[in-house]
């Protein structure tokens, strides 16, 4: 099995190495939910994740380690989107916009672009900032999305 990604800058994400170190060390939490729904998005579980997250919503964080890996397969990085734009809104994905703000800030442009995508889908006045900084971006993919978010922001406060 490929692991789900390599350890990413960003002091959060510090605690996700590659899936085995994950399953051996218990001790940081939310490390081995991460590879379990690496392991599901990529054997086709995505009802399942979609299930567990809807229990303990707080269980979405648990998701950032696939959005921050850029090599992750795709029907995982579709499958992460999945869920994420299931919970468009909520309190568990407004709660992400800071750390998904350090992601849109990532040196891969995926991973900037489903960053503003999320920040976009969140709801939270807050992911404005992080998305302005983005209107700037080497990318033009990441400038748009950005661009897109912010509108989608701005007509949600309706």
């Amino acid at each position: 099995m490929n692991p789900p990604h390599r350890p990413a800058s960003p002091a959060f994400l510090a605690g996700y190495p590659y899936c085995p170190q994950m399953l051996r060390n218990r001790a940081r939490p939310g490390s081995a939910m991460a590879c379990r729904f690496y392991v599901l998005l990529k054997e086709g579980g995505l009802a399942t994740v979609k299930e567990m997250i809807a229990a303990q919503p707080q269980l979405l964080a648990d998701l950032l380690p696939i959005v921050a890996n850029p090599e992750a397969s795709m029907n995982v990085r579709v499958g992460a989107s999945v869920v994420f734009e299931h919970h468009a809104g909520s309190a568990a994905l407004q709660a992400l916009v800071p750390k998904l703000g350090v992601l849109s800030t990532h040196a891969d442009a995926r991973v900037r672009a489903d960053a503003c995508h999320y920040l976009g889908i969140a709801g939270a006045t807050a992911a404005r900032l992080y998305l302005a900084l983005r209107l700037n971006d080497r990318s033009a993919e990441v400038r748009e999305i950005a661009a897109d978010s912010l509108e989608a922001l701005g007509s949600a406060r309706g």
